[in-house]
């Protein structure tokens, strides 16, 4: 069984109370993973959510057979395969582990019975994965304006 307090630690559940964490930490699962572990491909059924422990995680998908683009790197707190909520969704990237991690991970399908059973679950970990995705978002905006003022001669190409 997970510790609630370790659940935590995952920004996507700090909101959430701690009954509801309780009934995940009965049903999440302790991972262990070496550098380079392959936690599923570009194209895979999705059907663990992930949520880091400890580690980094690579997300990347592939230009050609011999460069990918590596485009987020997950840090401790940070959670991915939120697919895994949905029934049948397939991985839009690759993702590996970039050192020694510890992840916890939810079924899917265990997570879906969760919602039906609780419906205060599925509130909070929506609302969670909203907020990560919100968060992604304004980092990506900032690094593409970072970017345009670096290189002012693409600003009168873009419109706002």
């Amino acid at each position: 069984m997970i510790k609630i307090e370790d659940l935590k630690r995952i920004n996507m559940l700090a909101d959430m109370p701690d009954h509801l964490l309780k009934m995940i930490s009965e049903v999440a699962q302790l991972n262990i993973y070496g550098k380079d572990t392959l936690l599923f491909s570009q194209g895979e059924n999705i059907d663990l959510f992930y949520m880091i422990v400890m580690g980094q995680v690579a997300l990347k998908v592939p230009l050609d057979e011999d460069i990918d683009v590596i485009f987020d790197i997950l840090q401790a707190g940070r959670s991915l395969g939120s697919s895994a909520m949905l029934s049948d969704a397939k991985a839009s990237y690759t993702a590996i582990c970039q050192e020694p991690c510890e992840i916890m991970t939810l079924n899917g399908k265990t997570l879906q019975n969760l919602f039906n059973d609780n419906k205060e679950i599925g509130y909070y970990l929506m609302a969670g994965v909203a907020g990560q995705y919100k968060r992604t978002m304004d980092r990506r905006l900032r690094i593409i304006l970072k970017t345009l003022e670096k290189h002012p001669e693409l600003q009168h190409r873009i419109r706002y």
